[in-house]
């Protein structure tokens, strides 16, 4: 491996990525299953995805969050807060039509769920009246539960699942409004901000992928941008477009040492 590495090392340092040139494991056992893995799904700064089965063929996912320092700066610990922050409210959502099976805790900074087989959403899937429908459900639930999604505005973060239902398999930077918070004015204000841009972009969702199922009010709302987004697209897009020109000078990754 310390040859490979050598001979094909990445253009990015090991900095930029949740487990530096070191991937996921082979195999790991959970529930007294073993596990093997089968395909990386991805590997970026926060946190390694891949896919793994069993014997009988039963898909998993295993998601480990951030453990690699950043150029000499510890970052084991936000690996493991941010794993227990999303396996809580993993945890918390169970039973919800749209949330993957919980399977078990791996380590300090990683979680198992089931695999469930389906697409990024994207106009080429032609979601319909019925996909969304299922959708606004899964957020009134979500909201039910004190969870705000939050990361809404890319659609990629929504899986259209092979039998034509929603899923949301990803709860990194949600916001769990917590029993001892219900009592903090500001935590309610922000919880009761964030859910109002789950259902801004939702609704910019289903105007831009299902207009003919769309009424007056659905399109009044997919217009109606609140000051936090005004403000997030004045600030950050910039950013966004100068990280992307920066990683675009990139051309490999660390899953292509494997």
């Amino acid at each position: 491996m310390k040859d490979q590495l050598q001979d094909n090392r990445p253009a990015q340092p090991p900095s930029f990525f949740a487990l530096g040139y070191d991937g996921l494991p082979t195999e790991f056992e959970a529930e007294n299953q073993q596990y093997r893995r089968t395909k990386i799904f991805k590997h970026d700064f926060f946190a390694a995805t891949g896919l793994y089965a069993d014997a009988n063929g039963r898909l998993v996912v295993l998601k480990l969050q951030r453990t690699y320092p950043f150029f000499g700066i510890p970052m084991r610990w936000l690996g493991a807060r941010i794993a227990r922050h999303e396996i809580a409210i993993f945890r918390q959502l169970q039973g919800i039509r749209g949330i993957p099976k919980f399977i078990g805790v791996f380590g300090a900074t990683g979680y198992v769920h089931e695999f469930i087989p389906g697409e990024d959403l994207s106009p080429d899937l032609h979601p319909d009246e019925a996909f969304f429908s299922d959708l606004a459900r899964l957020f009134s639930d979500l909201h039910s539960n004190h969870v705000a999604y939050v990361d809404t505005n890319k659609r990629e973060n929504i899986l259209f699942g092979s039998d034509g239902r929603p899923y949301l398999i990803d709860f990194q930077i949600s916001f769990w409004l917590k029993r001892g918070a219900h009592d903090h004015f500001l935590a309610r204000w922000v919880f009761k901000r964030l859910v109002h841009e789950d259902w801004y972009h939702y609704y910019k969702h289903k105007t831009r992928l299902a207009p003919q199922c769309c009424n007056a009010d659905d399109f009044a709302r997919a217009n109606n941008r609140s000051w936090y987004i005004r403000v997030h697209r004045t600030i950050f897009r910039p950013l966004i477009q100068l990280r992307r020109k920066f990683l675009a000078q990139f051309k490999k990754s660390p899953t292509e040492l494997r």
